[in-house]
């Protein structure tokens, strides 16, 4: 039975990999393509090498990120399996930490990187004239940013973790494992996943609430182009994705903290 369980967590751990890989790829060259104006159309040789407008590359740029910090977590799955598959970690511990490290930053990264996407679709629906805040130049700025904040929580947990021998039914047990003090796992939860989702849904309420009134309380807006029925879908699908996600996880979390880990750990 045991077996039964480790074949399918390996099944289901190289498919996760597999689809996130290629849809990572996918996206990446999308993004790229329309971030240096590679775009298939009529006039291609004459639009190749105009490189995107600004305001139109932010978002492009977060997109970029945000898979490029998805591959990153793709990067630990073989010396996960192998690990599952051989019960026992056998590489070097800096590669122990190289898997702790590329754990942390989709944790803390992406929330952050997703705000600052949701944040640029505020700006874009409900104050356009903010150009400057969607220039190219600005959200460097703001990945920069979010790699600061993502650091104070990618190397405290890659300093503390490594390769450790672990006993149990008088086996002993090579594994990579980190031990982190409660305090640092409820900063965490608070500020990279309750933080970001409050704040997430509030922009998107806010996005919501200008397409209506844009819609029905304008001539225009009955005229535009702008489906509210699609952006509600698209809004709600964006939360809901980074909620189901996520929350699974931090809940364990929660359980372990409060319920099974000694109180002053």
């Amino acid at each position: 039975m045991v077996e039964i369980t480790l074949t399918i967590i390996i099944i289901l751990y190289s498919l996760l990999a597999l689809t996130g890989l290629i849809g990572n790829i996918w996206v990446m060259t999308t993004v790229i393509s329309q971030l240096v104006g590679c775009c298939m159309s009529p006039s291609f040789h004459t639009r190749r090498r105009t490189p995107i407008v600004g305001v139109q590359s932010s978002a492009c740029l977060y997109l970029l990120l945000l898979s490029v910090v998805d591959m990153m977590s793709i990067l630990p799955v073989p010396f996960i399996i192998s690990d599952l598959t051989n019960s026992k970690f056998n590489y070097e511990n800096w590669l122990c930490k190289l898997v702790f490290s590329c754990e942390g930053a989709n944790k803390s990264l992406s929330p952050f990187v997703l705000t600052a996407l949701s944040v640029d679709r505020y700006i874009a629906v409900c104050k356009p004239t903010y150009v400057w805040m969607r220039q190219t130049r600005f959200a460097f700025g703001i990945i920069i940013l979010c790699f600061c904040l993502s650091l104070c929580f990618i190397l405290p947990v890659t300093l503390r973790s490594g390769v450790v021998i672990i006993p149990h039914d008088n086996k002993t047990y090579v594994k990579c494992s980190v031990d982190m003090p409660r305090t640092f796992t409820l900063l965490l939860i608070f500020i990279c996943y309750i933080m970001p989702l409050i704040f997430i849904c509030l922009v998107y309420i806010a996005i919501l609430r200008r397409l209506y009134k844009h819609t029905h309380l304008s001539t225009v807006g009955r005229r535009t182009s702008i489906s509210l029925s699609r952006v509600v879908k698209c809004s709600v699908l964006v939360v809901m994705f980074y909620f189901i996600c996520w929350t699974p996880y931090y809940l364990f979390q929660i359980y372990v903290q409060f319920f099974i880990s000694p109180p002053g750990t």
